[in-house]
């Protein structure tokens, strides 16, 4: 079966999208706000007494109001809202969680997602370990600024009119949870939360002044949002008579390659006719009313493409074209400095690569090397080498510590490849588990992972060595099909779209024989098998946890899959180390699977299928694209044994259909005097539909399952009576 995928680019999901990374968070609850806060809004009667809202039918919670205002000449955010909570589930909103900028690290490599301003490169000159306090991370590879959040104002008002204050310093109310990879999240709890409460906060972020933070506005809430009010006060070099010293701007914002940032850019997905304003002050804002919640459906696309928002960022130049080249110049050139081939690459990669002729053969040995090495994105014994890091050093010594981040070793692996006599090149690539690459937004903080593009024999493959057990030429699901840019042999970047899979290359494979008896008890053994992403799901596991563990998740998927009343035991795995074999897991069957009715025995015609029911919900209207991640196939080949005297009472009718190019569906039955064997399979080789296709998605699989959940009826002789 041909691929039967539809490309990214059909979709219309190339929006604005910006990922939220925070790193290196300093509480510091006494310090003082920077501007002072107005005194809380009285609620009204109406909204006092409120139980629903005729604006959000059901809805569990609703933002009465919501503002945030971005200062960035004082380098600050303040954020205000008020809530009204309608039932036992809003009160969730008790929680709240603090959305602080996103990180700013600078690499001296020159690995940043940030730009600096003039103040900022003199820091970096002479860097003050000292300067945030003991608590604070500082090397002179990697500058981390910091964030305050602060000033953390905040009541409940009882449906009675009855205030409960929230008390206590900053310091004390937060709640700071660090992550993996420097993820953080910052919470604090408002008091005395009932249904019908109104909940009314305000709190400040401050950032380092060094930096320039320009913002990510998320209009578009979990919860209906009523009215609400975003500013942003750009940095002073963007605002009306602002005055330079003898005709230099010693505040200006310098991009990495030296020049100075002249431009604002921003991307906005707003609701019809609404637009960013700008005032004469220079300030960028924007009104709203009604704004319906983030949309909540399944097998959806990254919300971050889809919801309503306006990200604002600095740059150095207004065109995309000379963005993309300058940024990947400057990035290709420190990688060129991290992968420059020293005599252990060399060494290395002519000893792998010595007795094979073929290119393609050389480049699955040197896959099969850095396969080996300890990936710490997964290992669970080694902590994460931080993000901004990946280009210091050389890729030497990730050779010889045999250890590195996914970045770093597929980094190793292009320095590898091209010592060997290979064209290789990296791409970098917006991952599309996290969001989707647009070439318009000229924010470099898009393309968070890289893959490895090797030309043989005029065509380019593309590797993904970068994730541990990934077989040789498959890609990690996020990185297929995934947005990016790459440098050409011209010099010239471009963008690319990495190769989609076929289902072909995702399959799982369910065979066996299984002996029935008289009273309609079952015992036999199978073997699941899994080919592609399944499998690289499964192997990672194990090595972030245990073949143990493994066994057991494994079972619980079957125990779902197979017919009620049965038990379903996994006794071993074999290619679970090994990402070039099948997975497969041999599994021994007990239980009942039959009804006896007098002489007939009535079993489910498929064995792993019968309880099917359609995965997609039901929906008046579908708003978002459907994402079901990569094209895939199953295959189930079972054979029922009849115990004797028993034989089949009716061949069943073989089923077959077909949705266009999207998905094909085939089950077919061949029985023998004693026995019954039914085969399945089920293709779907599209990764994403667009909203209008699914109710055709719906009604293809509406039919797989009535067609999965057919019986057959075996006759023989009577049951003994009881």
């Amino acid at each position: 079966m041909k691929r039967l995928g539809m490309m990214l680019a059909a979709t219309g999901l190339f929006a604005c999208v910006h990922g939220v990374v925070c790193l290196g968070v300093l509480l510091l609850g006494a310090a003082a706000p920077h501007a002072a806060f107005g005194q809380f809004q009285a609620p009204s009667d109406e909204e006092l007494r409120m139980t629903s809202d005729p604006d959000a039918p059901g809805a569990a919670a609703v933002y009465l109001y919501k503002e945030e205002t971005d200062d960035d000449p004082h380098h600050f955010s303040t954020v205000y809202a008020r809530i009204k909570v309608l039932t036992e589930q809003g009160k969730d909103l008790a929680t709240v969680h603090v959305n602080y900028p996103r990180s700013f690290v600078f690499n001296m490599a020159g690995n940043s997602t940030n730009r600096m301003s003039s103040a900022t490169q003199n820091y970096f000159d002479t860097p003050d370990v000292n300067h945030f306090g003991e608590a604070t991370h500082l090397d002179p590879d990697n500058i981390f600024a910091h964030v305050e959040v602060s000033a953390v104002q905040g009541r409940t008002i009882h449906p009675d009119g009855t205030v409960i204050p929230l008390t206590g310093a900053s310091a004390d109310l937060l709640k700071i949870k660090r992550g993996a990879d420097q993820f953080n999240e910052i919470t604090f709890n408002m008091p005395g939360v009932e249904v019908g409460s109104v909940l009314e906060y305000r709190y400040q972020v401050r950032y380092d002044y060094r930096f320039q933070q320009a913002p990510l506005w998320q209009v578009q809430q979990p919860y209906f949002v009523h009215k609400a009010r975003y500013m942003f006060i750009p940095t002073d070099q963007f605002l009306p008579n602002h005055a330079s010293s003898a005709g230099v701007d010693t505040n200006a914002i310098i991009g990495l390659d030296g020049q100075i940032v002249t431009d604002i850019r921003l991307a906005p997905v707003l609701p019809p006719g609404k637009a960013v304003n700008k005032d004469a002050l220079g300030r960028y804002f924007v009104d709203f009313t009604d704004i319906p919640p983030i949309p909540q459906e399944a097998y959806a696309p990254p919300l971050e493409a889809q919801v309503y928002k306006v990200n604002f960022y600095y740059t150095s130049t207004a065109d995309a074209k000379e963005f993309w080249q300058k940024e990947m110049q400057g990035w290709i050139k420190a990688v060129e400095r991290y992968t420059a081939p020293a005599a252990t690459i060399k060494s290395t990669a002519v000893g792998v690569a010595s007795g094979f002729d073929n290119p393609l053969d050389k480049a699955k040995q040197l896959y099969e090397l850095v396969q080996k090495l300890n990936n710490t994105d997964i290992s669970s014994d080694s902590p994460p080498i931080a993000t901004g890091a990946v280009l210091q050093g050389s890729v030497e010594k990730v050779l010889e510590r045999k250890s590195g981040n996914g970045e770093q070793i597929a980094l190793l692996y292009l320095s590898l490849a091209r010592a060997a006599g290979l064209n290789a090149r990296p791409v970098r690539i917006a991952s599309r588990n996290r969001s989707i690459f647009d070439s318009q937004i000229l924010n470099a903080d898009q393309l968070d992972a890289v893959v490895i593009g090797v030309t043989i024999n005029g065509k380019e493959i593309v590797l993904d060595p970068g994730v541990k057990m990934a077989p040789f030429q498959t890609l990690y699901w996020p990185h297929a099909g995934a947005g990016g840019v790459a440098m050409a042999a011209n010099g010239k970047v471009e963008t690319v779209v990495t190769p989609l899979q076929d289902n072909q290359d995702n399959t799982v494979v369910r065979v066996g024989s299984l002996n029935i008896s008289p009273q309609g008890t079952v015992s036999g053994t199978l073997k699941v098998g899994f080919i592609g992403q399944q499998a690289l799901q499964w192997r990672q596991m194990a090595l972030r946890t245990d073949a143990g563990l493994v066994k057991q998740e494994l079972e619980g998927m079957i125990a779902a899959q197979v017919p009620d009343g049965i038990q379903a035991h996994v006794e071993y795995l074999s290619g679970l180390d090994d990402p070039n074999k099948q997975l497969v897991a041999g599994v021994t069957v007990s239980g009942s699977i039959g009804n006896r009715a007098g002489s007939r025995l009535i079993l489910p015609r498929l064995f792993f299928d019968s309880k099917a029911t359609d995965p997609f919900p039901v929906q008046d209207s579908r708003s978002l694209p459907v994402d079901l991640h990569y094209p895939a196939q199953e295959q189930e080949q079972v054979t029922y044994v009849f115990p004797a005297g028993f034989a089949l009472q009716e061949t069943p009718e073989d089923a077959s259909m077909r949705w266009g190019e999207n998905a094909a569906y085939q089950l077919r039955s061949k029985a023998n005097a004693n026995s019954i064997t039914s085969a399945r399979i089920l293709a779907r080789g599209f990764t994403l539909l667009g909203p209008s296709e699914y109710g055709k998605l719906r009604d293809f699989y509406d039919k797989v399952a009535l067609a999965d959940r057919q019986q057959i009826a075996l006759t023989g002789p009577a049951a003994a009576p009881k």
